[in-house]
């Protein structure tokens, strides 16, 4: 799991030791020709790097595309079906407004911050149900 070659175009990540977060450089995730892209890297996490448990930190996004939502939800099936654990962090009014609007708000577990994502996914061994986590 080591991260050191690993230099991604759409985020920057953060190992702490088996948990990588994932904090986007843009505001604007929308840009349609690159969201396959976005979903290699994202996906290159779990199934290159072996990690199970991934903080996303929506802090500073503004906008998704529903693309970029299906790359979430695809990336948080590859963990659940390993038995890993997919937390949305910091979730802003546009972002949370596309996954309420999607009626996905309650399908991610999300923390009000990265410290606390990352508190839920140190003590995550196999839980099952996701919700909001303080």
């Amino acid at each position: 799991m080591d991260l050191a070659g690993f230099h991604p175009r759409y985020f920057k990540v953060t190992q702490h030791s088996d948990i990588v977060v994932v904090n986007f450089s843009f505001t604007h995730i929308n840009d349609e020709e690159n969201i396959e892209e976005l979903g290699h890297e994202l996906f290159l996490l779990a199934d290159q790097f072996g990690f199970l448990k991934i903080n996303v930190n929506m802090a500073g996004v503004e906008y998704i595309t529903s693309s970029v939502v299906g790359k979430l939800i695809t990336l948080h099936r590859k963990l659940h079906r390993s038995r890993g654990k997919l937390i949305i962090s910091n979730l802003t009014i546009g972002v949370s407004d596309v996954l309420d609007a999607s009626r996905l708000l309650s399908y991610f577990t999300h923390c009000d911050t990265e410290e606390a994502a990352l508190a839920v996914l140190r003590a995550h061994e196999d839980f099952e149900g996701d919700s909001t986590v303080g």
